[in-house]
């Protein structure tokens, strides 16, 4: 009878430990990015109304791009992305069955996780004439400042 029970007992403790490492990295996830948020985002943004096109360039870089826009003013377009995978999880149940010398049984496994994730952000400032910026737009998936 003891015999019979250690490989489940084995099994029982592997997915205890997928699954506290699951946790754990979803715990982590949301404690980094919980402080960020696209409000955050659109502050900083509107911090820029106003100054001149020149002290973005300092603080941000180059732009990714620029162009004309219909009213004759200038669109600057900074972007940033990136992408990660998610950890691939495996979960194996086991039941295994004992009847004199012979043991017998099944097993299936689960994949979990494996996909792509791609995050992006990309943000438009608009500048007049006198190179002060007048109004901005973002879109994405990835927004967010802290």
């Amino acid at each position: 009878p003891c015999r019979r029970s250690a490989p489940r007992v084995m099994l029982r403790r592997h997915y205890m430990r997928i699954k506290f490492f699951i946790v754990l990295f979803f715990i982590c996830t949301l404690f980094l990015a919980g402080c960020a948020t696209t409000a955050k985002y659109e502050a900083v943004l509107n911090s820029w109304v106003n100054a001149d096109i020149n002290r973005l360039t300092d603080s941000w870089g180059y732009p990714a791009g620029s162009f004309v826009a219909p009213n004759g003013n200038t669109v600057y377009v900074y972007q940033r992305g990136g992408s990660f995978t998610m950890p691939k999880t495996y979960q194996t149940q086991a039941n295994v069955y004992g009847y004199g010398n012979s043991a017998y049984g099944t097993a299936t496994t689960n994949v979990y996780g494996g996909q792509t994730v791609t995050y992006w952000c990309r943000t438009f400032f608009e500048v007049d004439s006198s190179n002060r910026i007048i109004k901005w737009r973002w879109e994405g998936n990835n927004c967010v400042s802290k």
